[in-house]
């Protein structure tokens, strides 16, 4: 189900006044088409960060010079991706 924007004004009032069950009616109302996107999302980190790390290695050794952070920028980067994987994991036990 898509997106219902007549729906907007009655979300936003509730966040005003903190109406916490009507804010969790349309969370649970959109909760699939959330994790869809929030899933697609970390999908796309996860692509981007795994072909930095394949190129960063390839080219390790001509950038080194230029570049004397890139050995921990890519352990950042690994470290990133592991993190993002378990979201993905979490995310995926969700949609069971």
């Amino acid at each position: 189900e898509r997106e219902d924007p007549d729906q907007l004004p009655g979300f936003y009032q509730a966040t005003l006044q903190e109406d916490w069950d009507t804010k969790q009616q349309y969370h649970e109302h959109y909760f699939p088409q959330t994790l869809q996107a929030l899933s697609k999302h970390v999908d796309y980190l996860c692509h981007e960060l795994e072909e930095l790390s394949q190129n960063g290695w390839k080219r390790k050794e001509s950038y080194m010079e230029r570049h004397p952070r890139l050995p921990l920028l890519m352990r950042h980067n690994a470290h990133v991706l592991e993190t993002f994987e378990k979201v993905q994991d979490n995310l995926d036990g969700m949609k069971q």
